[in-house]
C-alpha cells in the first residue's frame, strides 16, 4: 500500500530512508567497503591538451581522440557532450587474472580475493558517466568474455534498468575449434547491449553484402517481399529479411514451399508488420510447389 509521503515530517522521512537502506535488495552486490578506493576517482578539474602534430587541420575539430585515463576522459565529455551521444562502444579489461586489469596502478591477479569486486567498482563508475552522455534514443555496447559476462549483465541492469535491455550478442571470434581444449572450445565472446530508453531506440543496420544476398531465394522489387524459406519436418520458417527476425513458424505438410508475392499476404504484413496465418489457412490455402 502506497503511503502519502506529503504528510510525513522530515524526521519520519529520514527514518524511513534509513530503514530502506538497511534492507537487503535484489540485484548485484559487491564488497565496496572492503576494497580500496579507486584513486582515479576525484573532484579534480579535467582539461584537454591539443596535440597539433597529431591533429588534422586547424582546430577546433569535430572529432576527438582522447588519450588518457578513461574516467577523466568521460568526465571531460560529460561537460561538453552530456545527452548528445547516440552510440557508445566500450571494450573494457576482461579481468582474466592474466595482467589485463589494473586497479590503483597494480595488476589484479587470479588470487586476489576482491578481484571481481574491484572490477565491478571500476566498471560501475564509468558506466554511470557513460549513461549521462547518451541521448534519449542512445545505446551502449560493451564487449566481454566468460570471466565477467554474468556480472556485467547484472551491473548494466542496475545502471540502465532491466526494461532497457536490448540483447546479449554472440561474437564468434574463431571459426575452428581448438584442438587443445580440455572441456569446451572457447570460440566466442559477447557484446552486451542496453538502450537509455528502449521504447525510442531504433537500430540502424548496415546494408547486406552481395555474398549475404545469395542466401535468399528471391530479389526485392516494388511489389515483391523478400523472403527466406527454411525447411523442417513439421514447419517452415519465414524470415523478414529487412529485420533479420523470424516472424512465425507455420505448421505445414512435409515438403519445400516457395513463398513470394501475394496481395493478401503482403497486405497483411504491411498492415500489422507480422505474419499471422492460422494453421488451416497456411496448410489449406497454399499448395506444395505453388509460387504466389
Amino acid at each position: 500500500m502506497a503511503d502519502n509521503y506529503d504528510d510525513y515530517s522530515r524526521e519520519q522521512l529520514l527514518r524511513l530512508l534509513r530503514e530502506r537502506d538497511r534492507r537487503p535488495r535484489f540485484g548485484l552486490l559487491w564488497e565496496r567497503d572492503e576494497i580500496a578506493h579507486d584513486l582515479s576517482i576525484n573532484n579534480d578539474f579535467v582539461a584537454l591538451d591539443w596535440d597539433a602534430e597529431r591533429s588534422c587541420g586547424a582546430g577546433p575539430q569535430q572529432n576527438l581522440i582522447i588519450e588518457g585515463d578513461n574516467f577523466d576522459a568521460l568526465r571531460y565529455l560529460r561537460m561538453t557532450h552530456a545527452g548528445r551521444v547516440k552510440c557508445i562502444y566500450i571494450d573494457p579489461p576482461y579481468n582474466t587474472g592474466n595482467r589485463d586489469f589494473i586497479y590503483n596502478d597494480r595488476f589484479v591477479d587470479k588470487d586476489d580475493n576482491y578481484r571481481h569486486s574491484k572490477w565491478l567498482e571500476f566498471i560501475y563508475r564509468r558506466l554511470e558517466l557513460a549513461k549521462e552522455l547518451l541521448t534519449e534514443d542512445g545505446v551502449i555496447f560493451v564487449s566481454i568474455d566468460d570471466n565477467e559476462v554474468f556480472h556485467l549483465g547484472l551491473l548494466m541492469e542496475q545502471v540502465f534498468g532491466a526494461a532497457n535491455f536490448i540483447a546479449n550478442v554472440i561474437w564468434q571470434k574463431v571459426y575452428s575449434p581448438k584442438g587443445t581444449a580440455q572441456l569446451f572450445s572457447d570460440d566466442h565472446e559477447y557484446i552486451v547491449c542496453y538502450a537509455l530508453n528502449k521504447s525510442v531506440w531504433r537500430p540502424n543496420p548496415m546494408p547486406r553484402s552481395l555474398a549475404q544476398d545469395k542466401a535468399y531465394k528471391t530479389k526485392p522489387t516494388k511489389t515483391r517481399t523478400k523472403t527466406r524459406v527454411g525447411r523442417g519436418r513439421r514447419a517452415i520458417c519465414l524470415r523478414a529479411i529487412s529485420t533479420a527476425r523470424v516472424l512465425t513458424r507455420l505448421p505445414v505438410p512435409l515438403g519445400e514451399w516457395l513463398l513470394g508475392h501475394h496481395p493478401e499476404i503482403i497486405g497483411d504484413l504491411r498492415k500489422r508488420n507480422s505474419w499471422n496465418w492460422t494453421a488451416t489457412i497456411a496448410s489449406g490455402g497454399v499448395k506444395v510447389g505453388t509460387t504466389f
